[in-house]
């Protein structure tokens, strides 16, 4: 009798399991491709309510506000994209507009309801097509990173970062004809610890530099050798030493902790090399010259997106390996203000969300490796 009554389970099973593949259960339903209006265009109007996210807000009224407030400094000294973005509809007067609107609304909703409805009453909202028009984008996140060194070279700190040559022009060399040749001897800012440490403000674009006087650095970026750029966390994937899964700054740093002998021959592998300057300001600056502010200020590739733009994250749970993929952490979404770029960071397929500055901050960026929705708003 109990054999019968799990076959019967077992069949019962099958059934549904069938029911569900054959009627295309929501559970499985894809959403529908974003077909952009126009040729070249990447982002695509939703004009469906029901395609519309919850803007609902995850973080600081006051970032966001400051962030807004950045963008505008940056709209009103720069009267036209100088990027190649130019959709039809983002001109630089209608994200000034977009952005004053947006800021006097914001300041006068009571609550998250109330916010989602004016905007749905108010906005167009555009969402990036992503990946093969599926509207999956990419997220990652970058930091500040704080370290020691000093502006002299001694037996802890060897490792330079570098300014600018003087007979530096677009393709300069590789990184390994640079390190290689000893290219650059004469530029060096400041000295670091660590091979790595220097690289991953390569990789950041900034970074903040504690001297044994007692005295703080600032760097930024200031140029690229013009060579594409490689990471060497998907180096370590491909060559099957970490797991995409598991890929993040920390597994990264560890990787290298115990495996030291293998560093060198990894970054070379990536041609890309980052010229610095030293700045003034603590926080750093974006590519469209103001101050980045965390959880507010996204990079993205400029020629695919308006920079400056007011824009909206939903970012999905990270998901790992196992039956139906099991997720990891929560589901967050929040504005963003467009502020920069990066050299990994191509394509309307991604965005790097900046997180802030020193090892909190760099902990959690690193951690962001997921996917996710992106949205851009323009007053209706």
């Amino acid at each position: 009798m109990k054999v019968r009554s799990n076959v019967h389970t077992i069949l019962m099973m099958a059934v549904l399991f069938m029911a569900i593949l054959q009627s295309g259960c929501a559970m499985f339903k894809k959403r529908p491709l974003l077909v952009p209006r126009e040729s070249g265009d990447t982002l695509v109007e939703i004009t469906d309510p029901k395609l519309l996210p919850n803007f609902r807000d995850d973080y600081s009224r006051d970032t966001l506000l400051r962030s807004i407030d950045n963008s505008l400094d940056y709209l009103k000294k720069v009267k036209s994209n100088p990027y190649g973005f130019n959709m039809a509809g983002f001109s630089h007067q209608n994200l000034e507009g977009t952005l004053k609107f947006f800021r006097e609304g914001f300041l006068n909703c009571r609550s998250a309801d109330e916010l989602n409805k004016y905007i749905i009453q108010n906005f167009r909202v555009f969402q990036a097509i992503g990946r093969e028009y599926e509207g999956q984008v990419h997220f990652t996140g970058y930091g500040t990173p704080i370290y020691d060194g000093s502006l002299t070279p001694t037996g802890q700190f060897r490792y330079p970062l570098y300014k600018k040559p003087a007979d530096f022009k677009k393709p300069y060399n590789t990184r390994r004809e640079i390190e290689e040749r000893g290219l650059l001897k004469g530029n060096e800012i400041v000295y670091l610890k660590s091979k790595l440490d220097a690289y991953l403000i390569h990789v950041q674009g900034s970074g903040q530099i504690n001297l044994p006087s007692g005295e703080r650095v600032y760097v930024g970026y200031d140029a690229d050798s013009g060579h594409k750029y490689a990471s060497i966390g998907r180096m370590l994937v491909m060559d099957g030493k970490i797991e995409e899964d598991d890929l993040t700054l920390s597994t990264l740093i560890s990787y290298f902790d115990q495996h030291p002998n293998e560093l060198d021959s990894y970054l070379k592998r990536n041609d890309r090399f980052i010229f610095f300057k030293r700045v003034t300001h603590a926080v750093p600056y974006g590519s469209i010259n103001v101050p980045v502010t965390a959880m507010r200020s996204i990079a993205t590739d400029k020629k695919v997106f308006p920079a400056g733009g007011l824009a909206f994250a939903v970012v999905e749970p990270r998901k790992k390996k196992g039956w139906f993929k099991k997720k990891v952490g929560e589901k967050k979404s929040f504005f963003v203000l467009d502020q920069d770029t990066g050299s990994a960071i191509l394509t309307p397929a991604r965005a790097d969300v900046y997180f802030g500055i020193g090892d909190q901050a760099m902990l959690e960026a690193g951690n962001l490796n997921t996917h996710g929705q992106l949205y851009y708003l323009l007053k209706r």
